[in-house]
């Protein structure tokens, strides 16, 4: 990493109450989605994790039992996190 360059963390709540089906459908409009592809899944018991690469940053999509679903953006600029979970939460 270079001086002055960051990165921000961000966890966005899409829905609590969501269901392995909301985390299916919602999987499937992110993959429509224009600058966002798939690198890897993670199919565990409790949690299921699909992570994409989203213009520069990295972005996770989960599903906990115990959470619901969830949006993960690690990257430069929050706001392009912040539009994408905006657009997912319209969609329910």
């Amino acid at each position: 990493m270079k001086p002055f360059e960051y990165t921000t963390h961000s966890e966005m709540v899409i829905n609590e109450s969501g269901n392995l089906q909301e985390f299916y459908r919602l999987a499937n409009v992110l993959s429509k989605t224009r600058h966002v592809h798939l690198t890897s899944k993670v199919d565990d018991a409790f949690i299921v994790e699909w992570n994409y690469t989203y213009k520069g940053g990295e972005l996770s999509l989960q599903y906990s039992i115990y959470n619901g679903v969830t949006l993960l953006y690690n990257g430069r600029d929050k706001k392009y996190a912040d539009k994408l979970a905006g657009r997912l939460r319209i969609g329910q």
